[in-house]
């Protein structure tokens, strides 16, 4: 048992300490909400890598790669918000959307367009989501008709920031969003950077998403040993640097990032549909970094962080099943249960329960944010979850525990199990029959 006060968790306790903790707090029975056997609440999910303006774009263009899928329908679709009134629509369609599947806290990617990425910073202070916003920097490689100057790039992205800090919401914050190296100077990326140290703000970019985006970056950017080392010399990296894909990453490039407390975001699904490569999270986390997921909507084609936790989890296994047949190729097979033959461990899959993490509290993190479980303290960001709720996806059954119950909706639920969606103590979505 948890109680909300405000914006916060004030406490944790058993339910036989449920009228002392009321009394110490003052507190009358009226506020108390109570749950059916079967319901319980969850923290909220964190989509870590989304990007807005590609929703209409969103399960279009899987068999192109990404560079050609980026030339042929994401710049055209992200020029379209240009436009005030069809931006306004179409950010408040994404954040509508998210906040129903259960993305409390999103970290959206918008268009180089300042006065329509402050529409998106509206929609999600409107309709109660917390969410990091930027606007996207583009002075390289791009059409002509979405591209800015290296100037124009600098000057918009200071207006923007001023503006949304002027806002003073307690749900949005902004965030400095270099495309990706391949579209970004080296002088405009260097003076981002600068701009973010002088004045806190988090980053936000992509890095290490193909191959080909790699061997772009090192034409592009002579004179480096590799992508990581680009956005170093710019200036690029520290612990509120926020870095989608990080798929082809060599030893040497993973110790770069873990000595600058960058955070990491694996995109699974965007990965596996853009064939972009295999991303091995279980590599990173024996690493020690910092990481999240993220359902990089359009590469993705969902805006639902279930589905993110579902394909980390594959992806994983996938890895897990490539590691042990190359064992078995070079016959080193298992001679015990937890040993191969050269004394090393066998490859772990993730879990579903570090998957959840990652989408909750460690996201949270990589995020900069003060919410993602429920300890006292905490921002309340959570959902009430339903199993039984009408056309329900999940199928129960009396002997199932609760944690049978938890695991059967990560796995097989979806937006119609979410009754509640809750950010900083306050009901933002609920669902009615």
């Amino acid at each position: 048992m948890f109680l909300v006060v405000w914006a916060q968790v004030l406490f944790l306790d058993g339910k036989d300490r449920l009228q002392q903790r009321l009394r110490e707090h003052e507190l009358d029975t009226e506020c108390l909400v109570n749950l059916t056997p079967r319901q319980f609440v969850m923290p909220g999910l964190v989509d870590c890598h989304i990007h807005s303006p590609q929703l209409a774009i969103t399960a279009l263009g899987t068999d192109k790669g990404l560079l050609d899928w980026l030339t042929t329908y994401t710049y055209p679709a992200e020029a379209r918000f240009a436009d005030h009134d069809f931006a306004h629509q179409a950010h408040h369609k994404t954040v509508r959307r998210t906040l129903r599947g259960g993305t409390t806290l999103a970290s959206y990617y918008s268009t180089i367009h300042t006065d329509t990425t402050l529409l998106l910073c509206q929609a999600a202070d409107e309709l109660g989501q917390r969410a990091l916003v930027g606007k996207v920097n583009m002075d390289l490689i791009a059409p002509e008709f979405y591209r800015e100057t290296t100037q124009q790039s600098v000057a918009e992205t200071e207006r923007f920031l001023d503006e949304v800090l002027s806002y003073k919401s307690g749900l949005v914050t902004p965030v400095i969003t270099p495309r990706f190296a391949p579209s970004c100077t080296l002088p405009l990326m260097t003076k981002l950077g600068e701009i973010a140290k002088e004045r806190n703000i988090p980053i936000q970019t992509h890095l290490s998403e193909t191959v080909e985006e790699i061997e772009t970056v090192m034409k592009l950017h002579p004179g480096h040993q590799s992508y990581t080392e680009v956005y170093d010399a710019a200036g690029l990296l520290g612990p509120k640097t926020i870095l989608g894909h990080c798929i082809h990453l060599s030893d040497k490039e993973i110790d770069t990032l873990k000595s600058r407390d960058c955070g990491l975001v694996h995109c699974a699904c965007s990965n596996n549909t853009l064939r972009s490569g295999v991303m091995d999270i279980r590599r990173l986390m024996d690493r020690g970094l910092k990481l999240g997921l993220g359902t990089d909507m359009a590469g993705g084609y969902t805006t639902s962080m279930l589905a993110s936790i579902r394909h980390s989890v594959d992806v994983s296994n996938m890895c897990a099943i490539h590691s042990h047949n190359k064992q078995r190729q070079n016959g080193e097979h298992q001679q015990a249960s937890n040993h191969t033959t050269d004394g090393s461990p066998p490859y772990r899959p993730l879990t579903m329960a570090e998957a959840f993490r990652l989408a909750t509290l460690d996201g949270s993190s990589v995020l900069g944010q003060n919410c993602g479980n429920f300890e006292p303290g905490r921002e309340f960001d959570g959902l009430l979850i339903d199993p039984e709720v009408k056309d329900s996806p999940l199928d129960l059954f009396d002997f199932d525990t609760p944690d049978d119950v938890v695991q059967k909706f990560l796995y097989t639920g979806d937006d119609r199990n979410i009754s509640k969606v809750y950010v900083q103590g306050r009901e933002v979505v609920s669902r009615t029959e």
